[in-house]
């Protein structure tokens, strides 16, 4: 980014900021905050201020419009002494905070092979997994929670009652393991207390405990079956031997359950049959695939568990996208569209000389740039190939 695009870019960031209404987060003035201008060091080199404290909402808005920062932080952290270094600070508790992003859940060397707005789809999909765990699991109700779109691709998800802010490092990550299936013995969620109570199951079924993972494991595998039984039987021993790396005997009696509606009445109603621990070790494996919340690092459990960790300011721009760090309701994420509802800049057109091949579908339109050219596009698209390194003014 040379200087004249980085002036153009802190010109348009000033604008939003002098007129954004900027969510402020719970006990603020007990928070650290830390910024990224758009200095002589921005993009090469990110430089981060931190150990800022702020009294007074007033305060934090003017300093906002004054530095018209390209990323802006807080703390999850709420401290005694937030602007003192890390071993002064008197940390008090900690919100607890999950961020999804893409590149959590494709891996570096598949990410060339989606589109921006792919890989929105796949991570929205995965946030939706997470809310059901928070809410379903762990019993947290929607008006605990604030969600956030990153601004870039991915969401966070902030919970900051009073329960959670004294758990420690080792509780967190405890947390992600659950929605990660990590460590987790499925076998664990087979109902016994009807073995304990000497009563028979009669056909030999095993229950599944009814909640948590339990209900998971039981929605999970009657999908799967439901799948199977619609599928050539070829076919579906292929699948059966991809997921749960199944011998074409077990896989042919596991396509013969779900096709067998008596059975697979028997299924939804929670008794499931003894498959034997090879192959129900095998089903488990491919539903908690399936099921569990993906990542390729674990919800950025480095996030999660660290309970001095900065994170992005809801309603503030994101440097690398001009996106808005946009807060959500559990409702309004429904329908949210980042590449729609995230666009903060207008539609004058502003002409670009373009630096590399790129291509953006914003607000409804689809640009497509080929490194080279000069071309007109609308300020918000302009605005955007900027902060990602596309163009210059």
């Amino acid at each position: 980014m040379n200087e004249k695009t980085k002036l153009f870019v802190r010109t348009k960031f000033e604008e939003y900021y002098r007129h954004a209404r900027i969510s402020i987060p719970k006990d603020f003035w007990m928070r650290e905050w830390g910024f990224v201008f758009l200095d002589h060091y921005f993009p090469e080199k990110l430089v981060m201020r931190r150990h800022k404290s702020f009294a007074t909402e007033k305060e934090l808005a003017n300093y906002l419009r004054e530095n018209a920062p390209a990323h802006a932080y807080h703390s999850a952290a709420i401290y005694k002494y937030p602007a003192a270094d890390m071993a002064n600070k008197g940390w008090l508790g900690a919100d607890l905070i999950f961020d999804l992003d893409a590149d959590h859940i494709v891996s570096e060397t598949e990410l060339e092979q989606y589109s921006y707005e792919d890989l929105l789809v796949l991570v929205k999909k995965e946030t939706e997994k997470l809310i059901d765990f928070m809410l379903d699991d762990f019993g947290f109700h929607e008006k605990d929670m604030e969600l956030v779109f990153s601004g870039s691709r991915g969401y966070h998800i902030h919970i900051g009652t009073e329960e959670v802010r004294g758990l420690g490092s080792r509780e967190r990550r405890e947390i992600v393991d659950y929605v990660m299936a990590t460590g987790l013995d499925m076998n664990g969620f087979i109902d016994t207390q009807e073995e304990h109570s000497g009563k028979r199951r009669g056909s030999g079924d095993l229950r599944l405990v009814p909640e948590g993972w339990g209900k998971r494991l039981l929605d999970g595998l009657i999908d799967l079956l439901h799948e199977i039984a619609e599928m050539e039987e070829e076919k579906a021993i292929e699948k059966l031997k991809q997921i749960a790396e199944l011998k074409d005997k077990n896989a042919r009696n596991i396509i013969k359950i779900a096709k067998d509606k008596t059975v697979m009445e028997r299924i939804e109603k929670g008794q499931i049959p003894r498959f034997g621990k090879q192959i129900w070790e095998g089903i488990t494996k491919a539903v908690t695939k399936t099921v569990r919340v993906k990542s390729a690092d674990r919800v950025d459990e480095p996030v999660t568990s660290d309970i001095k960790r900065l994170i992005r300011l809801p309603n503030s721009l994101h440097g690398k996208s001009s996106l808005e760090v946009k807060p959500l309701s559990i409702e309004t994420f429904k329908a949210f569209n980042p590449l729609d509802d995230a666009v903060v800049f207008g539609d004058s057109p502003v002409e670009i000389t373009v630096s590399r091949n790129s291509a953006i579908k914003l607000k409804g339109e689809t640009y497509k740039v080929e490194q080279g050219e000069v071309v007109s596009v609308p300020e918000h698209v302009a605005v955007y190939f900027m902060c990602r390194g596309v163009a210059e003014i």
